[in-house]
């Protein structure tokens, strides 16, 4: 083992995941830098560092020093101050003032910033206002630095590491020291392992009650990251006990404390997350008071006065109705909550047009909002009406605990009426806050497909509603000829009925199987055909035109790799903001993966990269007209969005979708899944893949369970309060 040191000349790779990092070390006495690898996170240029390790070759880069352990040191030459002060790395100080403080204080310069930066005062440039954040910066590294040396075990970023100080302040070792599992709900990005990590190098104990603790909760919270409402005690015991490697025994004993404690809710056998158990009893409350009453709004017109209406509009608008469509008009305009569904072609969209007609030639106020900016986009074109989304609707606001409603019952929302689109999108949490910020005397319709898949958050709201047979609900089947004359649309229903589509490929149609069974000539295919092909043929943009759409994230075919292969052809260049090995460029599709309220952007939205700053440290992105800006270490919540999950497509409307279709899939391969993929097109759908996996997914209707008490409680409520929903 030899040890070196010298000053950082520049950084030539660094991987924001993991730390590891290839750098170019000036040495005094040697003439060339020399090139160090390892994990090193939080050196920057210009920092002088120690470095322990051994020399090796590398077949391909040569000569470069293995770095096993580092410290970063003082300067103790004017070169190594110079380098350090004029790196960019503490704000307001570049070369030239660099040099007029060195000139100032020479050898004493790091000294004075530590103990007496008041006196930088008597440098030339320098203000008051400017000595303040010089003296922020300054003491600010130096406590992010402390921190990741505190840390230095457990592969904690720059970025993480700013989060961590940004949370915690000067307080965060001795926060982390007493608890290192506050970290899993505090900072986004720390799960249990992580802080595990952190807590056996703290000299935890493996049965200590905080990580026991700490393991229960993660359990209940992956489960509801996975949908579920709740989990059953046995099986949260019994997974806890697997994670944590302790015995049930003590995991159940555990579990009674924490639950005196109200950090988790016993129900009977079910454990819930107290926020999930509120949400759950208070939406099947509200839905079984507002289905057993009329429509506040248009209880004055009765059944006859509007199919005198109907009669009318169909005579100036040609519109012909069939019997379920009026049973949904008439449903909308006679319950306080009301639900439609239906597939493509089936006239929901017509019926909802209808419905809002209705509404607004009777000076009834109405208010239309869906899930996401785009299905509120296109919900409004529909009926002619502008719609939002549901947290502009509810008017979201930052707030120390991470966001808060505006609108809620001592605030609600003013409208007579409110319309939901895609209401399969809406999580339990979500609907709770909404149908809180609602009136009573507000009647409610929701308008969704049952068939798709259910929301990213925990639940099954509208499967949920419709099978508690309380809340008043209409499905349209039909297929209304215009309709049927667009294979997508056929398709999708064969696909919801068990039956495989048939795939013509004909000249002109709109709906095409390209078979292939080799994983990586699929997502060649895949690259081929939104860069080349389809643009050919269609006059199609890869980027804001086509989407392609995967069941997996990992894998040749997953949507990782075809988001690498997908931007090299799309938006290739290097040129843009790092993250690690991910290179973020102007004009490149990406993808928020988590809420950020504090930026008003959610998990599933889609924007461009619009600019990118001279520095590569930060960039801004248009989401559908909503400017954010990123700096580099806020970039783990974005990725790439050539190709998304079909998940996080829900709500969504591309003009030609490809969706891959492997048998190394096979784990999410299910009907809805594929169902949910091809209705995502509004003019062109290909399937890129295997037969055989498409079939596996039609004949697989087995939806992933999903723990749930909202049906039961809803028919639970109707019954308690004595209240019969109006036939």
């Amino acid at each position: 083992m030899q040890t070196i040191q010298g000053i950082i000349k520049d950084i030539t790779f660094r991987s924001e995941e993991n730390g590891f990092t290839v750098l170019r070390l000036a040495v005094a006495g040697s003439v060339h830098p020399t090139l160090c690898v390892g994990l090193l996170p939080g050196v920057e240029p210009g920092e002088s560092i120690k470095v322990t390790g051994e020399t090796g070759l590398h077949p391909k880069y040569g000569a470069q020093f293995s770095v096993s352990s580092y410290e970063i040191i003082k300067p103790v030459t004017i070169e190594g101050i110079a380098a350090l002060l004029g790196s960019g790395l503490i704000a307001n100080i570049g070369g030239v003032r660099a040099k007029s403080i060195i000139d100032a204080f020479g050898l004493q310069t790091l000294d004075i910033l530590d103990k007496e930066p008041r006196r930088l005062l008597e440098v030339h440039g320098i203000g008051r206002k400017m000595l303040a954040g010089i003296e922020d910066a300054w003491k600010k590294r130096k406590n992010i630095l402390d921190l990741m040396l505190f840390l230095s075990e457990s592969a904690i970023t720059v970025a993480m590491a700013s989060k961590i100080y940004k949370a915690y302040g000067e307080n965060a070792k001795e926060k982390i020291s007493q608890n290192p599992y506050c970290l899993i709900d505090d900072i986004w990005g720390v799960g249990f392992k992580k802080a595990d990590a952190i807590a056996q190098k703290l000299g935890f104990t493996h049965d200590s009650y905080k990580r026991i603790r700490a393991g229960l909760s993660h359990v209940v919270s992956e489960a509801a990251s996975d949908g579920h409402t709740y989990l059953p005690q046995n099986e949260l015991v019994s997974r806890a006990a697997l994670l944590l490697e302790v015995n049930e025994e003590m995991v159940l004993f555990s579990l009674d404390h924490i639950i005196k404690e109200n950090v988790l809710i016993r129900d009977e056998d079910r454990i819930y997350l107290p926020l999930l158990f509120g949400a759950e009893a208070f939406v099947a409350d509200q839905l079984a008071r507002r289905a057993a009453g009329a429509n506040p709004v248009v209880a004055r017109y009765d059944k006859s006065f509007v199919d005198e209406w109907l009669d009318k509009y169909a005579s100036r608008s040609g519109w012909t109705g069939d019997a379920r469509q009026m049973e949904a008009v008439h449903g909308a305009l006679s319950h306080g909550v009301f639900v439609l569904t239906g597939g493509p072609g089936t006239g929901k969209t017509t019926t909802l047009q209808v419905i809002v007609s209705f509404l607004r030639e009777h000076s009834v106020p109405v208010v239309l909002a869906a899930p996401t900016g785009r299905a509120a986009q296109r919900m409004g074109n529909i009926a002619g009406l502008k719609a939002c989304t549901l947290h502009r609707l509810l008017e979201f606001r930052p707030s120390s605990e991470g966001f808060r409603f505006a609108r809620n019952a001592d605030n609600p929302v003013d409208a007579s009426m409110v319309i939901v689109d895609e209401v399969s999108m809406m999580d339990l949490v979500l609907m709770k806050n909404f149908i809180a910020a609602i009136r009573p005397s507000t009647a409610l319709m929701f308008v969704g497909d049952s068939n798709q898949l259910p929301s990213i958050g925990p639940g099954s709201v509208l499967a949920d509603m419709i099978a508690s047979g309380i809340v008043p609900h209409v499905e349209l089947s039909t297929i209304f000829r215009q309709a049927a004359e667009s294979r997508i649309v056929t398709a999708a229903h064969d696909i919801i009925h068990g039956a495989v589509p048939a795939f013509p490929n004909e000249r002109g149609g709109n709906l095409f199987f390209v078979k292939e069974e080799d994983p990586q000539k699929c997502a060649e295919t895949v690259v081929d055909l939104v860069t080349k092909r389809l643009p050919s043929a269609y006059g199609l943009h890869p980027a804001t035109d086509i989407q392609v759409l995967s069941p997996i994230h990992k894998g040749i075919v997953g949507t990782q790799n075809l988001n690498l292969m997908l931007k090299q052809a799309v938006n290739p260049g290097d040129e843009g903001v790092r993250r690690g090995e991910t290179c973020f460029g102007a004009g490149d599709k990406v993808m928020q993966v988590r809420n950020d309220y504090d930026r008003g952007v959610f998990n599933g939205d889609i924007g461009y990269v619009k600019e990118v700053d001279a520095g590569g440290t930060s960039l801004t992105v248009d989401f559908d007209g909503h400017a954010v800006s990123y700096e580099q270490k806020d970039l783990d919540e974005l990725v790439h969005a050539y190709c998304i999950s079909i998940h996080k497509s829900q709500g969504c409307e591309f003009k030609a979708v490809v969706i891959v279709a492997m048998t190394q899939h096979y784990i999410m391969l299910q009907r809805n899944l594929m169902y949910t993929a091809l209705t995502r097109a509004r003019q062109l759908g290909i399937i890129v893949g295997s037969q055989r996996a498409l079939s596996i997914a039609v004949q697989n209707n087995e939806t992933f369970h999903r723990y749930s008490r909202l049906r039961e409680r809803i028919a639970r409520a109707a019954e308690s309060t004595g209240t019969v929903p109006k036939k």
